[in-house]
């Protein structure tokens, strides 16, 4: 018997999200099916997070069935290896995202535009998908991946897909970027030398080759450069903190289809604002188009918008997309079952955490899922880190979540009313008005009761930290009020008719109220300074499918089944017929234990795996 009783179906079309202005067709997928009791679960007693920094390590666990499935994507070389098991599938999707290179803008002489275009030009994309990525890889430029639908790909003057560093040279001669003949390098315009350092995290297996492809790009345009490899969470610490950097090489992985972040990634007002604008871009063409992106009446003026913002970008290069290569994960489906494809999340996200079980079972099981790195933080205001978010999507509440085809679908929120002056006079003349109705059965883990008044709390607290430096803040927007009239109906109003609004408040954490309130909690000014886990003295209350209940740095992350979470489906007094399947290595004091066999079995398979890597080197010479 579910918990929650039935669930309204909301009075508004969620795909308008402001009254009057309605999305054009084609920016809703169809893809994925999304069934009615999405939110039912889970079904499994603990998941738990095992970090192998190496990628081969990862296939190996997943090959054994140390693990059952992995946060990150596999290369491609993996491929015939894992269809040849007939415990594993394999799950494949474009990306909602790229791996590309983030270049600071402020630094000179990279501030010229035309040195990163004569970089783009020179850049060899098509060895990306014949090098790195064995075909599965799609040559792209636009910095809004292919498959969203606000993509102008098709429509960019002109491709940085080839090796077209004769075009690259003449730019650079045209701008004065002379040869030396002492060194056969180049020097800035002004006559110095300088060099380009483009740096990668030493974690990153492929991340070596992947960025030599850039420093053979600046080579061919007699530009000295070198590679660096890095911790990731150091290298982009100095990046969102508008530190020193030249070139640093990472991914992004987009959950939406939203791009209002075009008006917010590469603003000139926010080159110095901590965590916002990690390039440093500075264009006033395009911060002129910025008010049409976010305020516009019509599909045909937010569109329009978002296609000139993006050639202003592709002509400018503040960053340049590598690579937009096929997600391809692996996954066992000898014990589990119940596996949810995502459009945004893949096979590993939220959705199949909350629906799949053990096979022969309707509930139980502990799920063990690789990751290539440890959590940076379980602060969800600082962290950018993929397996803080993995960990955070599963213990933290919002009132709306993003449907496995990437469409709003209710979390917290029952019913929605979206209002301006001509449908409720009541509401000033350019503002928006969301009225939300909550559930009434969420609670916290602490056992107090989740209502409209943690709701209203969250964006409240999120607008009044921002004077301490809280980005949150900036999410929101111009943000005008947020009251809760009754204990579960919540009214946030907004001063402007932003085409983006909602997705400005519906998809972010709810926070507890009587924890984070600033005369008894953590304060508005410690929005930074909370470090909860590390610390154990800090507060730590949520209110998600599960709750974090150990952990061991470097070896394990344990999250529990939440039994009060409100859509918690309790497990039946009798198992289906069907036998169980063999169980995964159980986890007993929060570690993982091995059958003998098992271990004596990885073991031989990295020693192979060992040899084959030393001949491969020996090979290349």
């Amino acid at each position: 018997m579910r918990k929650l009783g039935k669930r309204w179906v909301i009075s508004v079309l969620i795909i308008v999200l402001i009254v009057s202005l309605s999305r054009s067709p084609e920016l809703i997928s169809a893809a994925f099916e999304v069934p009615s009791d999405l939110n039912v679960g889970p079904y499994v007693d603990k998941i738990v997070y095992i970090p192998i920094a190496d990628s081969d390590l990862r296939i190996l666990a997943l090959q054994v069935g140390y693990t059952v499935m992995d946060l990150t994507f596999f290369d491609p070389v993996h491929r015939p290896t894992l269809e040849a098991d007939p415990d594993i599938d394999i799950y494949e999707a474009p990306r909602n995202g790229y791996g590309h290179l983030t270049i600071n803008c402020d630094k000179y002489p990279l501030n010229i535009s035309g040195l990163r275009r004569a970089f783009a030009f020179a850049f060899n994309k098509t060895r990306m998908t014949t090098e790195i990525f064995d075909g599965y890889n799609t040559e792209h430029d636009s910095l809004v991946p292919p498959t969203n639908p606000w993509c102008i790909e098709d429509d960019l003057g002109w491709h940085y897909y080839t090796n077209q560093s004769d075009i690259g040279n003449q730019i650079l001669d045209d701008l004065n970027f002379t040869i030396d003949a002492g060194t056969g390098y180049r020097l800035a315009p002004d006559g110095s030398a300088f060099e380009i350092v483009i740096e990668y995290s030493s974690a990153d297996l492929i991340g070596g080759e992947i960025v030599q492809i850039g420093v053979d790009a600046l080579y061919s345009l007699h530009i000295n450069a070198s590679t660096l490899a890095g911790d990731y969470n150091e290298y982009r610490s100095r990046v969102d903190l508008h530190q020193d950097y030249d070139i640093v090489f990472y991914s992004i992985a987009f959950e939406d289809f939203d791009i209002d972040w075009l008006a917010y990634d590469y603003w000139s007002d926010y080159a110095n604002e901590p965590n916002q604008n990690p390039t440093n871009f500075r264009n006033t063409t395009y911060d002129g188009w910025r008010s049409q992106l976010l305020f516009g009446e019509t599909y045909e003026e937010v569109y329009e918008a978002a296609s000139e913002m993006q050639k202003i970008l592709h002509d400018n290069v503040p960053r340049l997309v590598i690579y937009v290569n096929t997600s391809m994960q692996g996954y066992r489906t000898d014990e589990f079952t119940g596996h949810v494809p995502d459009q945004g999340r893949y096979i590993s996200g939220l959705w199949t955490m909350r629906k799949i079980h053990e096979r022969g079972f309707a509930h139980g099981g502990t799920v063990l899922i690789a990751v290539n790195d440890d959590p940076d933080s379980f602060n969800f205001f600082v962290s950018n880190n993929p397996t803080s978010n993995a960990i955070f999507q599963e213990i933290w509440p919002s009132l709306y979540s993003r449907a496995p085809d990437l469409t709003a679908y209710p979390y917290l929120a029952e019913n929605l009313l979206v209002e301006k002056h001509e449908n409720n006079s009541e509401v000033p003349d350019g503002h928006t008005r969301f009225t939300i109705d909550i559930i009434q059965n969420a609670t916290w883990s602490d056992g107090v009761s989740l209502t409209a008044e943690d709701v209203v709390f969250t964006f409240n607290y999120c607008n009044e930290s921002g004077i301490y430096g809280n980005p949150a803040a900036i999410w929101l927007g111009d943000i005008h009020v947020a009251y809760a009239p009754t204990p579960y109906r919540a009214i946030i109003e907004f001063s402007t008719e932003n085409y983006w609004h909602f997705s400005n408040f519906a998809y972010r954490y709810i926070i507890p109220k009587h924890i984070f309130n600033n005369e008894t909690g953590i304060g508005y000014g410690g929005w930074n300074t909370w470090n909860p886990l590390w610390d154990p003295a800090e507060p730590y209350v949520t209110a998600g499918p599960f709750v974090m209940t150990d952990f061991e740095v470097g070896d394990y992350y344990e999250l529990t089944v939440n039994p009060d979470f409100a859509f918690y489906d309790p497990p039946p007094s009798i198992p289906v017929t069907t036998p169980p399947y063999p169980s995964i290595p159980p986890i007993v004091n929060g570690r993982p234990r091995f059958p003998i066999l098992l271990i004596i079995e990885l073991v031989v398979l990295t020693v192979i795996l060992i040899v084959v890597i030393r001949n491969y080197v020996r090979e290349r010479g």
